[in-house]
């Protein structure tokens, strides 16, 4: 059985082209003719996300949500177990859930550090996620998801994954609330293209307007943070989210970067592809070192009160109202 990379990508949501490049990556390649098998496809993914072996992981938090995650893991057969958990509860620590036993958050570093574990997942209050998340760096932990709706100060090379639910949510809220009136405007390919359908006409608005990032930013209320570069800052598009690979592959000199993952990388991402300004979401505070490279690299910082998709709605709203007051007969 064989399968073609602009089947993927329309599976998938992306370009055919980013199929391409993803499975240069790993390694694997197809046929002109007959496209992927999906066999040696899957043993490739495989390979590469399983590694040579097994991999423990340590759950911080059993509530609910760590209690669903120790029943996804047991359940299966695979290459990443969660080996460990830690509570703060004294009614679940000693106890065991799925075969896994609860440990005192207070010995997450003895404990992490003792069996070599290089992964954490937090599931934990938004307060208890920054000294939980300090707690597995120094155990020497590499990699950490977290669940909890807060950005983490950890050192460069730790890798977090947020798995951000509050903004999985916006977006489905936004898309429902839509009433379909827009369809007929947007370009009849645009459900073929790997970009949202509201990112690509807020660029297709911000093509043909000539309107500062700063003028943008008051329209829809968002405070700025740092000025950006001397003379105002042109933006014709939009990048709305937080994986860094995506922004990789989206950005240039002229792309507004719309995130709740307020944290140095993004700021030193932005320099790297020269993105003019960066929109945190949710009205959140950065640290006084972002704000300070952001200024230094002439990147502007702002801060809008809503979430990552209503403030994608608001940009929208300001072009579109903007778009037709230039289209009516003065």
């Amino acid at each position: 059985m064989h399968v073609y990379s602009h089947q993927l990508a329309h599976l998938a949501g992306v370009s055919a082209a980013q199929v391409r490049r993803d499975f240069m990556t790993i390694g694997y390649s197809g046929s002109p003719n007959r496209g992927y098998e999906v066999k040696t496809c899957l043993e490739s993914i495989e390979s590469l996300l399983e590694g040579s072996g097994c991999q423990d992981v340590a759950l911080v938090g059993v509530g609910r949500l760590g209690r669903s995650l120790l029943a996804h893991f047991s359940s299966k057969q695979r290459m990443l177990r969660i080996a460990v958990a830690f509570d703060t509860d004294p009614a679940v620590v000693g106890e065991s859930f799925d075969g896994c036993e609860i440990h005192a958050v207070e010995t997450i570093e003895k404990v992490v550090d003792d069996r070599g574990i290089r992964i954490g997942i937090l599931a934990v209050p938004p307060e208890a996620a920054q000294p939980a998340a300090a707690a597995l760096v120094r155990a020497g932990v590499r990699s950490i998801v977290n669940f909890a709706a807060v950005p983490l100060r950890v050192p460069d090379d730790v890798f977090v994954g947020y798995m951000d639910i509050t903004s999985a949510v916006e977006s489905a809220a936004f898309f429902a609330r839509d009433d379909g009136d827009n369809k007929d405007s947007a370009p009849e390919d645009v459900a073929e293209t790997e970009m949202d359908p509201i990112i690509r006409t807020i660029d297709s608005l911000l093509a043909r307007t000539n309107m500062k990032l700063e003028e943008l930013a008051q329209r829809i209320g968002a405070h700025v943070l740092a000025p950006g570069a001397p003379g105002g800052t042109e933006v014709t598009k939009v990048y709305a989210g937080d994986r860094v690979s995506d922004l990789l592959n989206e950005a240039s000199n002229k792309t507004l970067l719309v995130t709740n993952l307020a944290n140095l990388q993004m700021v030193r991402v932005a320099e790297l592809m020269d993105v003019p300004g960066i929109c945190f979401v949710d009205g959140i505070d950065p640290e006084p070192d972002i704000i300070e490279l952001a200024r230094a690299n002439n990147t502007a910082i702002l801060v809008s009160p809503v979430g990552v998709f209503e403030t994608c709605g608001l940009i929208f709203q300001i072009l579109s109202e903007n778009g037709q007051k230039q289209a009516e007969p003065q």
